[in-house]
């Protein structure tokens, strides 16, 4: 069996803390423009030093030798500024200074296998996998909360030396876990702290990437929108970054990373099912990691604690709410959230005298069902499994069940289905720009695990657009395999489309780290980027949009334009056929929406456009919010 032959190396964050005399320092990341204005110009670094310091207060530079420094961090590449202890007095004089940009205090960021491959059409001796050589000489970066470099997943064994590109090290006094697959490992600890994985995210995070050649990319599952200055500068550089959409679905308009220039990841369910089922005459599936030998399959009391409950946590079996209720030898049902761990309802059920529990999702949950390593016999079900069984148990005085284990069965038809908790769109900040780009498993994912957690097994499961994004990380339009036709954005579109949305040059100079004069340059509306998707405001104005595609399949072919059903709204094409000669031929089309006559839907219209040939299919994905009340927006 061939290696997976790729390169990992990772950047691990960490939360700035250490005593001080001065209680009212706190950590801030200033940024600052070039020195002198010199935009254009590549300052040396130690110009970039000195022009730090001087945005520093006087008394910093004259501190006594047992104060520690103030300065921490100066930064180059992404962004002219550094990170410095500071208190809000000293900022405040900061911003008076010329060329002061922002100063932004730290913050804590919240964290956003085995069948997967398989389900995303990986096989190991054939396709796409062995095509591209297994990923050979790709380097993948991860930023995340640290590295277990002893588990199994990071072996290197039959892996070849890293490529000569490679240019970076190991940090801290870890060269000697660095091998020839983790290449590489950094801290950003001002304190030196070790960059060891203690909570499992980055060690999972980093066991499920999935390379493809020619494509370094950076993944960044970490919420905050403040990566898109980073992300804009990796991609000025070659640099494909796709970061995680966050896990606050199912609500609307709720997505992180929604920059154009970011991959913007949601999360799905795959055709894997780690099956457990509940009910006597009637039974109701769901899931459970938790598959115990010798498992009891007897019949037992249901128990409902929100029932004549006075403390309105009981439903989420919350410690402490469970105490002297009639618990001892019952099946308990448990609500989903309440900000309370599903692994601590079970313990609360098993410390009352449960002897399993059947966890329902709450409304916004729907059919999303998360397996868990549970304390006690456990399954997790949809929102309305879980009403029809508190239904059943209000027609009954003996309300009885049985919890059965089935392992895990491959085959689930439904998959793959968005996950309840994966953030929606629309895009805040750019309404004209459909997001997330894609979506990839992200439901009970199996990976690595570091041993220094609660469990002494090497892998776990968990659940989160954490997990989809790496498992798509690999994903780069410009070079997919085989596509045939591609909607190419450059680089030097970001430009015009950055000043449509009216940002000031100020701004846009900024986040471009160059010279920029909006009114000297032609301006493209977000919704007339050359995106692959749409994202229209429909009111009874006709909008008409363009596209261009270039031909990098056959070089003489024809495509037929498809569209999917948009409910109320008419769509006309032009032209309906594409008709290429030559490879890298590039031809544009118009695509015109309106809302049919006498149509009276209000709301969000889903489908697609698709142009099609013998041998491609290339499809573009439409989202239009239709209000037949307005005239424009």
């Amino acid at each position: 069996m061939k290696m997976l032959k790729i390169l990992v190396i990772f950047a691990v964050l960490g939360y700035f803390s250490w005593p001080s005399i001065q209680s009212d320092l706190e950590m801030y990341i200033v940024q600052v423009k070039s020195p002198k204005s010199q935009i254009s110009v590549q300052s040396s670094r130690t110009e970039l030093e000195s022009w730090y310091s001087s945005f520093l207060p006087k008394t910093i530079a004259t501190a006594g030798s047992d104060e520690k420094p103030r300065l921490i961090y100066s930064y180059h590449n992404v962004m002219k500024g550094f990170a410095a202890r500071l208190s809000a007095e000293e900022v405040k004089e900061m911003e008076k200074k010329k060329g002061f940009i922002s100063a932004r205090p730290q913050m804590i960021l919240p964290l956003h296998t085995t069948h997967t491959p398989n389900f995303l059409g990986l096989q190991q001796n054939m396709g796409l996998w062995r095509d591209s050589s297994y990923g050979k000489g790709v380097i993948i970066g991860v930023l995340d909360t640290g590295i277990s470099p002893d588990h199994p997943s990071f072996s290197d064994k039959g892996m070849p030396p890293p490529p000569a590109k490679w240019k970076g090290g190991c940090d801290w006094n870890f060269f000697t876990k660095c091998n020839n697959k983790l290449i590489g490992v950094r801290t950003f600890l001002e304190n030196g702290n070790s960059p060891l994985d203690d909570n499992g995210h980055l060690l999972m995070m980093g066991s499920i990437s999935y390379p493809f050649p020619s494509v370094d990319v950076v993944s960044h599952s970490i919420y905050n929108d403040v990566v898109a200055l980073g992300a804009l500068t990796a991609t000025q550089r070659g640099i494909l970054v796709s970061c995680s959409a966050g896990n606050t679905g199912p609500h609307d308009s709720t997505l992180s990373n929604e920059a154009l220039w970011i991959l913007t990841v949601g999360a799905s369910t795959l055709d894997r099912i780690l099956k457990a089922t509940v009910g006597n005459h009637k039974v109701f599936e769901g899931e459970s990691v938790f598959h115990p030998k010798g498992h009891n399959p007897s019949y037992f009391p249901l128990f409902d604690p929100a029932l004549n409950a006075a403390d309105l946590d009981s439903r989420y079996c919350r410690t402490g709410t469970l105490n002297g209720r009639d618990i001892e030898g019952k099946l308990v049902l448990c609500m989903d959230g309440g900000c309370y761990s599903r692994i601590g309802k079970g313990q609360a059920v098993k410390d009352a005298g449960g002897v399993g529990m059947i966890i329902y999702n709450g409304p916004n949950g729907g059919f999303t069902k998360l397996a868990d390593d549970h304390v006690l016999p456990a399954l997790f079900i949809t929102y309305q499994d879980g009403m029809n069984i508190l239904a059943y148990m209000n027609s009954t005085s003996e309300p009885i069940a049985r919890i059965s284990f089935h392992g895990t069965i491959i085959g689930d038809k439904d998959a793959p289905v968005v996950a309840s908790f994966s953030s929606r769109g629309p895009n805040l900040a750019s309404p004209g720009i459909l997001k997330p780009d894609i979506i990839g498993p992200g439901v009970n994912i199996l990976a690595a695990w570091p041993t220094s957690t609660h469990t002494k097994s090497t892998f776990n499961i968990i659940s989160g657009t954490s997990m989809s994004c790496p498992h798509l990380r690999h994903v780069n339009p410009s070079r997919a395999n085989d596509p045939g036709l591609v909607y190419d954005t450059p680089f030097d579109d970001h430009l015009p489309y950055l000043c449509c949305l009216n940002y000031t040059n100020g701004q846009i100079t900024d986040l471009l780290q160059h010279r920029v004069d909006c009114q000297t340059v032609r301006s493209i509306s977000e919704a007339q980027l050359n995106y692959p998707s749409f994202s229209i405001k429909l009111g009874t104005s006709a909008q008409t949009y363009k596209r261009t595609v270039t031909n990098i399949g056959v070089a003489k072919s024809s495509y037929t334009v498809e569209i999917g059903p948009l409910l109320g709204v008419s769509v006309i094409v032009t032209p309906s056929t594409l008709n290429f000669s030559k490879l890298n031929q590039k031809l544009e089309y118009q695509v015109t929406f309106s809302i049919r006559a006498n149509s009276s839907n209000n709301g969000v219209v889903q489908g697609f456009l698709k142009w099609t040939n013998n041998n491609h299919s290339v499809r573009s994905p439409i989202a239009i919010v239709v209000d037949t009340a307005r005239l424009d927006f």
